[in-house]
């Protein structure tokens, strides 16, 4: 079975972007569970919970994440990266590929993917 940690861009001044791209998480992430594969999706972990980390900052709860995350790439033998608007500038995105690049693990953007995510 295919383990997957899925990144996507999360952080914008805009809620309804953010709001957007945890849809758009759980949407990716279903895709892939219906293929047969285990997913981690870490915004559609995360996003609720921020919800309740009233009185934080980005980065606050940036460094909250961070050690928890690490768990789930260890776990993890493949990234993939949706590629929605803002990946390419998203710094969590790049440090995630960076992890599963210097393990030597597959990363894949999901436009180049999805077709493959089928159904089993």
């Amino acid at each position: 079975m295919r383990k997957i940690f899925l990144a996507c861009p999360y952080g914008h001044d805009d809620k309804e972007v953010v709001a957007q791209r945890f849809r758009l998480s759980n949407q990716v992430a279903a895709r892939i569970v219906r293929a047969g594969c285990a997913v981690f999706s870490q915004v559609s972990m995360s996003h609720p919970i921020n919800g309740e980390l009233a009185g934080l900052d980005k980065a606050a709860i940036g460094r909250l994440w961070a050690p928890v995350d690490q768990v789930f790439m260890d776990a993890m033998e493949e990234l993939i990266v949706i590629d929605a608007p803002g990946w390419k500038e998203s710094s969590g995105v790049a440090r995630e590929m960076r992890i599963f690049q210097d393990r030597g693990c597959p990363v894949h953007l999901w436009s180049v993917v999805e077709a493959g995510f089928a159904p089993s």
